[in-house]
């Protein structure tokens, strides 16, 4: 079977997909990826085929239809629409670099990530069972149906006016963080994959201090609030909690970081390799790695760097796994004082490595056999025997 995996519009919207895909592959299906030149790069990385479908970004998204510049509202709800739009229009660009793999290689199953809308509009549009896909962390619905209205001109166009129910959807959100409005799917354990580097001794070894992980994320979202300068702001006196303190990113995120006190180790170390024997985490929010943070069982300090991001940082506090704290109204001294708070108490250091339990979803192997199920007159799918 020929399945068509598309790519949302960040190298971390791929990373979750990462593990599906593989599973696919090596069940011995075909694969193609096809995402935006950005993220093409990482794909390939991945061991995987790719093609790019478009040259557009995110950022260009802040720049609508008419040509005007799009400032993103404070107000919660208004924020959510704004995004909606820019995923709109991104999606909008790729509607015919999409549209031309699909006719070329006539593909059996299309994958999308959640904020991949023309995946799900161009398997609309040539028939193919669409497969959603979503981390449904930090993923307002709301985002999703603005998405969609932006796109009304090609819906129109298309002779549609919705996109259809998908043929299947998968969903890697944890029960305890999954939102309650989230689309009915089928669970799936993701663990994010990484870009990896030749590991170096301090990357896995530590000494018999406590470790404190500051992860500095990649500020490819344009509406983030703020990126890896204020988290290093933020995070200065960690040092002097008598901790050994690692920060770790993509290159990019680490361009932006300022220079750091002596002793604190800087570099692209996977962060899977650092939550294998750390006693925290301090991070901005970002799903893939809180998917990680969970997998490790490894207590976690929110700073969100996106008030969609605020939700789950409260879910995992009120369930004892996480602290947060506002990255905008908190001095250094508080986040110092509350990671120190964090180092002390047994009970949240037990309650994350529990949290590990809970997160014993299905292997997306198990998860292969329905997206390419055999499908029945109904429309249905039929797992063959």
């Amino acid at each position: 079977m020929r399945v068509l995996f598309v790519t949302g519009p960040t190298r971390e919207s791929w990373y979750q997909l990462v593990p599906l895909c593989q599973a696919v592959r090596l069940a011995g299906h075909q694969v193609i990826v096809a995402g935006h030149e950005d993220v093409l790069p990482v794909v390939v990385s991945s061991g995987l085929p790719a093609v790019a479908v478009s040259a557009t970004t995110l950022h260009a998204g802040l720049v609508d239809r008419s040509g005007e510049q799009v400032e993103i509202p404070s107000d919660a709800a208004e924020r959510d629409l704004a995004i909606g739009r820019i995923i709109g229009r991104f999606a909008a660009r790729s509607l015919d670099g999409l549209s031309s793999i699909v006719e070329q290689w006539r593909p059996d199953r299309v994958v999308g990530d959640a904020w991949a809308v023309a995946a799900h509009l161009v398997a609309d549009r040539y028939g193919i069972p669409y497969v959603r896909f979503g981390v449904d962390i930090a993923t307002p619905v709301a985002q999703t149906l603005a998405a969609i209205m932006e796109l009304g001109p090609e819906l129109e166009k298309w002779g549609r006016h919705d996109l259809s129910t998908p043929w299947l959807s998968i969903s890697a959100a944890p029960p305890a963080l999954r939102p309650a409005d989230a689309p009915p799917s089928e669970p799936m354990r993701c663990l994010p994959v990484e870009t990896q580097v030749a590991l170096e001794p301090w990357m896995y070894l530590r000494d018999s201090r406590p470790r404190v992980v500051v992860s500095v994320h990649d500020p490819s979202l344009p509406w983030a609030l703020f990126g890896p300068a204020r988290l290093a702001e933020l995070t200065v006196g960690l040092p002097g909690l008598g901790a050994e303190v690692v920060v770790a990113g993509s290159p990019a995120a680490l361009e932006q970081t300022p220079p750091l006190p002596a002793g604190v180790r800087v570099g692209q170390a996977p962060l899977a390799v650092l939550a294998a024997d750390c006693d925290l985490v301090v991070h901005q929010g970002y799903p893939d790695t809180i998917l990680t943070c969970l997998d490790k069982g490894v207590p976690q300090v929110f700073l969100p760097a996106h008030p969609g991001f605020v939700e789950p940082a409260e879910q995992l506090t009120e369930l004892g796994a996480a602290r947060v704290t506002c990255a905008a109204s908190s001095a250094p001294e508080h986040v110092t004082d509350l990671c120190g708070q964090v180092l002390a108490d047994s009970a949240l250091r037990e309650t994350a490595r529990r949290m590990h339990g809970t997160y014993d979803l299905p292997d997306p192997r198990r998860l292969v056999d329905l997206i390419t199920a055999e499908i029945d007159g109904d429309g249905q799918g039929e797992v063959a025997e």
